[in-house]
């Protein structure tokens, strides 16, 4: 069978592990890349050379020539909309393709989004097994019978829905991710993403995890860790056939089993010896972990704060750590020359600028090497959807537009009821790690105000750059090499299309 992947702006871990599924099944696999360059979320969009940078014809060219039997999305609520647009394209240029969604947004809303007529299939919460079922569905042509994990409509256009079965428990029983699919597209020598576990112990309120774990029928474990071999083995020939520099552990939390995280930063110590980034929470941080992280090669670390007030992170965010917690953990990191990036959201429900200016006096005297403020996104069925009806941010025709990804809010862009004291502290937080410490002292939220936007400007941008050299942030390496890369490709197949295509 012919398969097609439709890809929309970054690597996707859930198409690479189930492209190796389908190679191993023995069919044909297709990427089509879809980089949404200069309207990717990340960087401001300009329409102009967002349309300049376009790849629409050759994608839908390669489209028509593959024809391909099954096109598969994975999606998250940012992208749906976008992800939908490709999708009815599809249908057109192939009709007797059939069309499958899954990812995170799919999972929450599969009723709205098996509505729409050109999506065949939908995949509720992991897809691996559903989707070798899909394929083999699609091949038998005329089955009613149920998919596990899936819904999808049946000729006389009824949804014929599959159990929600228990979580993979085994993961070493999954193939390695398949990279092969991304070497023309993205930079796999300068970041190489991956991850060695699946779910988070914790129960965040703005987070997916807290409904996803729920999706099954059957109860089982949610947090699932890879062996040490299984993941040793796949960075070693990562390493040898890609010569990755930079490994990024994509992990909810990645030093969440102690007795697995020593063993593995002892073999990694040993065979792959490269700089790498993972994802930490303060409660589980101690100097043990810190000293054995650094000697293994651990260059920078992620972690959320999200809100400074305790009592406020606890109540609304369902986060129980301390500041006490967060204050060792960055003395724990300063003392072993970690980086650490914090996370913090802005525009939450409730929120005050008392908290702001809290979190402001905070980072003063406990700063990270780079905080990375966030707006407030609301997705479907997370918990903190109660608390923006309750302050009145969100109604019925909010959620709608939620629900349909049509949101225009984004973590990069204002958060829906957004108030001034919150573009000023946004500006405030991003800044602040570039400043001084005397100077950080007077950035104020008085103070702010009074610059004009063109000098904010000036200065948001100074500090991404002065911080990403500082800390040598893998991400911002990244970025670049992504950008420069997907020009010079997209150009390539502009001016050389039969080779491209």
């Amino acid at each position: 069978m012919k398969i097609a992947f439709l890809n929309i702006a970054h690597e996707c871990l859930a198409i690479s592990i189930l492209s190796a599924i389908a190679k191993e099944e023995g069919h044909s696999v297709k990427l089509l890349h879809v980089p949404t360059l200069f309207k990717d979320g990340f960087t401001r969009e300009f329409k102009r050379l967002a349309r300049l940078f376009s790849n629409d014809k050759q994608i839908f060219k390669q489209l028509e020539d593959y024809q391909p039997d099954l096109i598969a999305f994975s999606v998250v609520t940012f992208h749906y909309q976008i992800a939908l647009h490709y999708a009815e394209i599809c249908k057109k240029i192939c009709p007797n393709a059939k069309i499958v969604f899954g990812g995170i947004h799919v999972s929450s809303v599969p009723a709205v989004v098996i509505a729409n007529e050109f999506i065949d299939y939908v995949v509720i919460g992991e897809g691996e097994v559903a989707f070798s079922e899909i394929i083999k569905h699609v091949e038998n042509g005329d089955s009613t019978e149920p998919i596990v994990n899936t819904w999808y409509k049946a000729k006389d256009n009824t949804i014929i829905k599959g159990k929600h079965a228990g979580f993979i428990q085994d993961l070493d029983s999954l193939p390695h991710f398949d990279k092969e699919i991304w070497k023309e597209i993205f930079p796999l020598k300068t970041y190489y993403l991956t991850m060695a576990s699946r779910g988070c112990p914790y129960n965040c309120s703005y987070c997916f995890n807290h409904f996803f774990r729920d999706i099954p029928e059957e109860k089982s474990n949610y947090v699932r860790r890879r062996s040490v071999k299984h993941v040793i083995e796949e960075l070693t020939a990562a390493k040898e056939k890609y010569k990755i520099s930079t490994i990024e552990f994509w992990d909810d939390i990645f030093i969440f089993d102690k007795k697995w995280l020593k063993e593995f930063l002892e073999a990694y110590k040993k065979e792959i010896a490269l700089p790498f980034k993972c994802y930490i929470h303060v409660n589980l941080f101690d100097e043990d972990t810190a000293m054995q992280l650094k000697d293994a090669g651990c260059k920078w670390v992620d972690f959320g704060i999200q809100n400074i007030n305790e009592d406020y992170r606890k109540k609304y965010l369902k986060r129980n750590e301390t500041n006490a917690n967060i204050v060792k953990a960055l003395q724990l990191l300063k003392k072993y020359k970690i980086v650490s990036f914090a996370d913090y959201i802005v525009g939450l429900p409730g929120d005050t600028a008392d908290h702001y200016e809290e979190a402001r006096v905070f980072f003063i005297e406990n700063m990270p090497d780079i905080i990375e403020p966030y707006w407030m996104s609301y997705h479907p069925q997370t918990e903190i959807i109660e608390k923006g009806f309750e302050h009145n941010i969100l109604n019925a025709e909010k959620m709608d537009l939620i629900n349909h990804g049509r949101n225009p809010h984004s973590y990069f862009e204002s958060s829906v009821a957004s108030k001034d004291f919150h573009s000023e502290y946004y500006f405030i937080l991003k800044v602040f790690p570039a400043l001084p410490v005397w100077l950080r002292h007077k950035l104020t939220y008085s103070v702010s105000k009074k610059f004009p936007y063109f000098i904010k400007l000036l200065f948001f941008i100074y500090s991404i750059f002065y911080l990403a050299f500082k800390h040598k942030s893998p991400r911002i390496k990244y970025f670049t090499a992504y950008y420069i890369k997907q020009i010079i490709w997209i150009i390539k197949s502009k001016i050389f299309p039969k080779k491209y295509i």
